[in-house]
């Protein structure tokens, strides 16, 4: 197998956890048409494509967003949405980080791949270098199209054999691994596991005699 010298991560539910409901229970609480708002007309079920694949502008998406859930719109929602989206993001799961520690000791790049909405971009930018954090907002691209992997391993100049993915949904990982990617389906409990596969065994040590 050939050295892995990039590692991409999805960042919702594999950086971090996310959930909408934060800004579920803020909208249901500013609807003005509750029974519709209750008849698949939440944030759960609004399209968000559009706007992640940056067609739309964040105030445009607010506004958009608002009209769908029956909420009267203002020059503040766009900056309410933003704090009950926040509110959403948790901490970094620490298997995560670790994973991300072991790879950077074995000198692999670490990376992010995330159909992200727009108003998300600060959340994980911390944890690559900015030219290494791809979002389809970006590329105009969304997972699982394999345009939007073969995009990222053209613009880091690797092969596909050299990227080792990791991302929640099965489906985007088989995206990947059709371009012949490495790809983990990520889950916290078994994450770093499945990572020493894809990594040369660690050198031993050879324990002192005693005389």
């Amino acid at each position: 197998m050939p050295e892995i010298k990039y590692a991409i991560f999805d960042v919702g539910q594999t950086v971090y956890p996310f959930t909408l409901q934060p800004l579920i229970d803020y909208m249901q609480k500013e609807t003005a048409e509750p029974e519709v708002f209750a008849n698949h007309h939440t944030p759960r079920f609004y399209d968000y494509n559009p706007y992640m694949k940056g067609k739309i502008t964040n105030a445009e998406f607010a506004e958009e967003l608002c009209f769908f859930c029956r909420v009267p719109y203002h020059e503040n929602r766009l900056e309410e949405i933003n704090q009950a989206l926040h509110k959403g993001c948790g901490s970094p799961f620490p298997q995560t980080l670790k994973a991300m520690n072991i790879l950077r000791q074995n000198k692999v790049e670490i990376c992010l791949l995330s159909n992200a909405l727009p108003l998300l971009a600060d959340t994980g930018s911390c944890l690559t270098k900015p030219e290494l954090a791809f979002t389809s907002y970006d590329l105009h691209l969304l997972k699982p199209d394999t345009a939007i992997f073969q995009t990222v391993l053209d613009k880091l100049n690797t092969t596909p054999e050299r990227t080792l993915f990791f991302d929640d949904k099965s489906t985007n990982i088989k995206a990947a691994q059709s371009l012949k990617m490495n790809g983990i389906v990520y889950r916290p409990e078994t994450v770093l596991k499945e990572l020493s596969f894809y990594l040369p065994p660690a050198p031993m040590t050879l324990r002192s005699r005693e005389v």
